[in-house]
C-alpha cells in the first residue's frame, strides 16, 4: 500500500534478514515476520521523531543505502543504525549510503565494522 503519510515507524529491518520471535511493531506477535528493503524508505518523508534501521551488514551497496532517502526526512530526529555482520568494506559503503538530512539531532551506529567514517559525519554536529 502508498504510506507516504506515515509519521511513525519504531524499527525498519532491511530486506534480506528474517527475524524470529517478537515483533517489535507487534510485540503480542511472536511468530516470524517479514522485512522490507532499504527502498521501502524511500517516500516516507513525514517520518519524525526515531527511527531504528537494522541492516544485514553483508550488503554493499551504497546505491541501496542512498535508496532510504533518509536526506528528505526533514522532521527525523534520532536515527539508530545498526550493522548485523558483513565485512569492514561491506559496512563503509552502506554507512556511506545512509546520510541523514542535517536537521538530525543525533545519530547512533551499532554493530559497525568499518574503519573509515564517510565524511558527512565529520561534517554535522550528529555525535
Amino acid at each position: 500500500g502508498n504510506c507516504t503519510g506515515l509519521q511513525k515507524l519504531d524499527v525498519f529491518a532491511a530486506k534480506g534478514r528474517s527475524f524470529s520471535g517478537t515483533n517489535p511493531n507487534h510485540p503480542g506477535d511472536s511468530d516470524d515476520y517479514e522485512v522490507g528493503g532499504l527502498a521501502e524508505l524511500n517516500r516516507l518523508n513525514n517520518l519524525e521523531g526515531e527511527l531504528r534501521i537494522e541492516v544485514d551488514g553483508k550488503w554493499s551497496s551504497e546505491s541501496e543505502a542512498r535508496a532510504a532517502n533518509l536526506q528528505g526526512k526533514e522532521k527525523l530526529m534520532e536515527l539508530m543504525i545498526h550493522f548485523v555482520g558483513g565485512s569492514s568494506r561491506d559496512n563503509e559503503m552502506m554507512l556511506q549510503g545512509f546520510q541523514p538530512n542535517a536537521n538530525l539531532r543525533e545519530l547512533w551506529i551499532y554493530g559497525y565494522r568499518g574503519e573509515r567514517i564517510p565524511s558527512w559525519i565529520d561534517d554535522n554536529d550528529y555525535l
